[in-house]
């Protein structure tokens, strides 16, 4: 199998390369994600490479995407949550059981194959957008890098 671009390394803001903490670029890219499905390890390194990668744009990028991943993943809990909460106000407890939890078990499907469809892509080397938050990733790690 061969390596997704150049054992010498591309120039910034390419796959390839090391990264602040010395692994591979498309390692710790693929870290970013799948490291949330470990107690979200995942978050604590994007934050990392978010703090100490200064040049490697690609790392940046999936590191600012998958922190954006797991925010809607929050926001979406805490909307199913909220809803749990109306319906048991509504005296609907077994309702709101099956639903709330019916629901969070879809959501959670739903990120997981996003998590790891993402860390499949950054370990190839492939600056894979996802839907929605990956334009607004890719313009904030582009914002950040101009001079």
């Amino acid at each position: 199998m061969s390596a997704p671009y150049q054992e010498s390394g591309p120039p910034s803001g390419a796959p390839g390369g090391k990264t602040s903490l010395g692994l591979e670029s498309n390692v710790g890219a693929m870290l970013c994600y799948i490291g949330n499905i470990i107690c979200c390890l995942g978050i604590i390194l994007s934050i990392v490479f978010l703090i100490t990668e200064k040049e490697n744009r690609f790392v940046k990028f999936h590191a600012v995407q998958s922190l954006f991943l797991f925010a809607v993943y929050l926001v979406l809990s805490i909307v199913i949550e909220i809803l749990g909460g109306i319906l048991r106000i509504a005296s609907l407890d077994f309702v709101s059981f099956f639903v709330t939890w019916g629901l969070w078990c879809v959501v959670s499907l739903i990120i997981l194959a996003f998590w790891l469809l993402a860390g499949m892509k950054a370990y190839g080397g492939q600056w894979y957008k996802l839907p929605a938050i990956g334009n607004l990733a890719w313009n904030i790690v582009n914002k950040e890098s101009k001079p």
